[in-house]
């Protein structure tokens, strides 16, 4: 899906972000729920965007992103500062049991915060002034970023227990229908952490600040562990707003360098595998009883009925069609697809004897889902490999299920439910590629501590510390200038839209004693 539509979307009412009672299913008339996932995706850009002012270039270059820095060496102890909890401070226990309790204790101040011009709204709009502009001190003191004391309390106890398991009921109840309360929480707490953050960063308390940090992305990882894909991309969607604040703090002077604290952080910081591991699942979550399809004991109307219940699931993830009229959309089904699904089965190995005993509806079953399975399995593949290698066969296989999918399919599952993996594997690299910034431009700190000042000519210069490529390209990011100005160019790969996805980074170094 694309961002526009899920824009469109969101702007005639049938995405409400903010909404307590999120489920699985939102949007289930307009997206089946791999896109669904992509719906939330389609926050992580709004939620990350970089700092600087808007470009006036050309939509189809890059946006420009203005940076300055300071040179800072890196601390005598090279891991003083972490940015997440460290292991002397975390302690057993499920981190959910607290994440969950904190806004039934404090209903009065959420409700404040979600009010028309309420301290959500206050904090916003103190969010788009950059640090420095004259009206940053005043706004900030409007919007009391830090006058949230206990739940912040509440928040770094929560964000230093072991492990976070939401307990979702995704083999108990309609997965579809599954509500996700507690996921939309978790946005108000990233947002919070992130205004706490930058309240910290601006008053020079930079101890302070790096402990909010170890909360945000300790809260991003939590949120990550839930079994969804959409908690592995509100989980990148607060990581994303807290590396902007990262990038903030190491903008001012004196901030200590992070450079070994963004390496030490986990590659990727946060991962999805948790959610394709569900996703790969989703069918039979929703409809169980597909996983025995070559039972000889059932009669012909189990078997209708079992063909009827998954037309049912389908058009409720396409285009939500009405469910009374399943059985006779399925009976059609079955009429157009069986010659199609019998010589499917002959192919893979099925006698012909064996496939002719079988009821029809028997027949489009097994041949709908071993199809589905086998498509999936082409595109899950790539999943778990480097995104440079991954994107190739991804677009491989995009391609293909465009030109062969519907062709091959008697029903449109892989159709409908595996267009969007590729979209969330974007997401997870483009959360690397956030950190391996970071790590560039503390890298440029630690050159410039060193040399007088200076920027090196090209980044291979740098000796003190390895400098990271870009992740999304597996190749080194695009550098050049030197002395007090340089430009990093921060690509995406070919097919994404530069103005969204590519950065140009304008970088001024200010030599000590300079203002």
């Amino acid at each position: 899906m694309k961002p526009r539509r899920v824009r469109a979307l969101h702007a005639r009412g049938l995405v409400d972000w903010r909404s307590p009672q999120l489920t699985l299913s939102v949007c289930a008339k307009h997206a089946p729920y791999g896109l669904v996932a992509a719906l939330v995706l389609a926050l992580v850009p709004l939620a990350g965007a970089q700092s600087g002012e808007p470009s006036k270039e050309d939509p189809q270059r890059p946006k420009t992103v203005r940076i300055v820095l300071h040179p800072q060496a890196e601390a005598r102890a090279a891991l003083k500062y972490r940015l997440l909890p460290p292991v002397s401070e975390r302690r057993p226990g499920n981190a959910a049991v607290l994440w969950n309790r904190i806004p039934a204790e404090q209903t009065q101040f959420f409700t404040q915060f979600h009010a028309k011009d309420g301290q959500g709204e206050k904090i916003e709009r103190w969010l788009e002034v950059p640090l420095g502009d004259p009206r940053e001190k005043e706004l900030r003191k409007e919007a009391n970023p830090l006058g949230a004391g206990v739940i912040f309390q509440d928040m770094d106890r929560a964000a230093r227990f072991e492990h976070c398991d939401w307990q979702l009921p995704i083999r108990d109840e309609p997965f579809l229908s599954i509500r996700l309360p507690e996921l939309q929480q978790t946005r108000v707490y990233g947002r919070l952490l992130a205004a706490k953050a930058r309240a910290e960063v601006a008053e020079g308390r930079f101890d302070d600040a790096v402990r909010t940090f170890q909360t945000a992305y300790s809260l991003a990882r939590h949120v990550a562990e839930g079994p969804t894909l959409i908690n592995g991309l509100v989980g990148i969607a607060i990581a994303s707003i807290t590396s902007k604040r990262v990038e903030e703090f190491i903008q001012q002077p004196g901030a200590p360098n992070l450079y070994w604290a963004l390496s030490s952080l986990p590659r990727p910081l946060i991962s999805i595998r948790r959610g394709i591991e569900t996703e790969m699942e989703v069918l039979y979550f929703s409809c169980p009883e597909l996983r025995d399809l070559d039972r000889k004991d059932r009669s012909p109307e189990y078997w209708r009925r079992t063909l009827a219940n998954l037309f049912r699931t389908v058009a409720q993830w396409g285009d939500g069609g009405p469910s009374d009229q399943s059985s006779a959309a399925a009976a059609a089904l079955a009429l157009n697809g069986y010659p199609q699904a019998k010589k499917g089965l002959i192919e893979r190995g099925r006698s012909p004897e064996e496939v002719e005993a079988m009821p029809v509806p028997q027949v489009i079953l097994l041949y709908a889902i071993q199809t589905y399975e086998e498509l999936r399995d082409e595109q899950s593949k790539w999943i778990f490999v480097p995104y440079p290698k991954a994107r190739e066969g991804l677009q491989r296989f995009e391609k293909k299920l465009r030109d062969e999918g519907r062709r091959r399919e008697v029903m449109p599952l892989a159709s409908l439910l595996l267009p969007a993996i590729s979209s969330v594997k974007f997401a997870e690299v483009r959360g690397e590629r956030e950190i391996a910034v970071l790590q560039v431009l503390e890298a440029l700190r630690l050159y410039a501590a060193s040399h007088g000042g200076r920027l090196p000519e090209k980044l291979a210069d740098i000796t003190e510390v390895p400098v990271p490529e870009n992740p999304m390209l597996g190749e080194p990011f695009v550098y050049h200038g030197g002395g007090e100005a340089a430009v990093l160019e921060v690509l995406s790969p070919p097919g994404y839209e530069p103005r969204s996805y590519s950065f140009r980074y304008e970088i001024r170094m200010v030599p000590q004693g300079k203002p």
